[in-house]
């Protein structure tokens, strides 16, 4: 029962598929061919079925699916929940169909489990969520667009974790962030400081892709394993995190 994670799937089926009858030229809204990541939803189906068991959870914090709607992101649900595992999601910055949390709960499929500004229990460890940000020294960071919502998303990370550790006292805190908590260029953000202050051990994140790559912090900082898993940072292949 191991627990792996895989982020920014970046899926865009436009009808139901099954996991080996995609048709590239018209099941697929918008191909990341451009990006290099030629038929990636093969790898990460060859990948997943490699490592993943049925009882195994994958974590996958963001940016799951392009779809505008709820309704047409389900077709990409229902290609992931072909695979095996409980799977474990929360939101990125592309996950535009994810207005409301509830009707996002309400069309997943068994087995599949949307976390935003709350929390879930994964073989008895605490797994919060929230989406992130941009951090405040990045290049991009905005401060009369970015600041409001990089507050906000602290905010929304703080209540997670004050209601795990209310009512999950004692239990080990891991944390799903679409956007990383550090970079190079930003080694200090109000995430880190609510994840030290109730004790996280570890973050996955996402988000950052080809030459962005090389802005990640990865390893242990302050006590906490940062884990960049973004599909072409890892191979397209979840990675282990708990056996």
């Amino acid at each position: 029962m191991a627990i792996y994670a895989l982020s920014d799937l970046h899926l865009s089926f436009n009808k139901p598929v099954t996991l080996y009858d995609v048709n590239p030229d018209q099941d697929i809204e918008k191909p990341m061919d451009v990006f290099g990541w030629t038929r990636h939803y093969e790898r990460i189906r060859d990948g997943w079925l490699r490592l993943v068991g049925p009882e195994d959870t994958v974590l996958i914090p963001g940016d799951i699916s392009w779809a505008m709607k709820l309704d047409v992101a389900r077709y990409d649900f229902d290609w992931i929940n072909q695979l095996p595992g409980y799977k474990v999601m929360s939101p990125g910055n592309h996950c535009y169909y994810a207005h409301s949390k509830k009707k996002v709960r309400e069309m997943l499929p068994e087995g599949m489990r949307w976390v935003d500004a709350d929390y879930t229990l994964v073989e008895g460890r605490v797994v919060a969520a929230t989406r992130g940000w941009t951090l405040p020294g990045e290049r991009f960071f905005n401060e009369e667009e970015d600041r409001k919502i990089y507050e906000r998303q602290i905010g929304r990370l703080r209540l997670a974790l004050e209601a795990a550790a209310k009512e999950q006292p004692g239990r080990e805190k891991i944390v799903m962030l679409h956007f990383p908590p550090l970079t190079v260029s930003a080694k200090e953000s109000g995430f880190m400081e609510v994840m030290k202050e109730f004790g996280v051990t570890l973050c996955v994140y996402g988000h950052m892709h080809g030459k962005a790559r090389e802005e990640a912090i990865q390893g242990r900082v302050d006590g906490i394993d940062l884990r960049l898993v973004a599909c072409d940072a890892i191979d397209f292949c979840p990675v282990k995190l708990f056996d």
